[in-house]
């Protein structure tokens, strides 16, 4: 086999894995700065105003922590995460919303790097 055949083949297999791991990489920042935002102040996500709910529950006499993200005024997708610990159910809720926004097209990767960008650069002239 030649071997341009077989560079093309790796590119082929490897540039997605590459892809998908910077996409998740995007998911983990957005969903942190809107925890930060949710800790310190009402949360605002691409200019829309979002809830995060959490409501603790008692299951074989543990408590978890179940946990909801939506952004009502703009779509009718919720982020949906259920664990033992508070702040790790919330983002993994937040994620959710995220990926499912990705999913459904509701938020193209270029937008989401754009809003986290300009997030930085807000907490930095603070």
């Amino acid at each position: 086999m030649k071997p341009s055949v077989i560079i093309a083949m790796l590119v082929l297999v490897l540039a997605p894995q590459c892809i998908a791991k910077k996409k998740q990489q995007l998911v983990i920042q957005v969903a942190r700065e809107l925890l930060g935002q949710w800790m310190t102040r009402g949360i605002n996500f691409m200019g829309h105003p979002c809830e995060l709910q959490v409501v603790p529950r008692f299951t074989f006499w543990m408590l978890f922590y179940q946990c909801s993200f939506s952004c009502a005024d703009w779509t009718d997708i919720i982020g949906e995460a259920e664990s033992r610990c508070r702040l790790g159910s919330a983002e993994e809720a937040v994620r959710d919303f995220i990926n499912k926004a990705f999913r459904y097209n509701l938020i193209r990767q270029i937008d989401a790097t754009k809003w986290y960008e300009e997030q930085k650069n807000i907490t930095k002239t603070f």
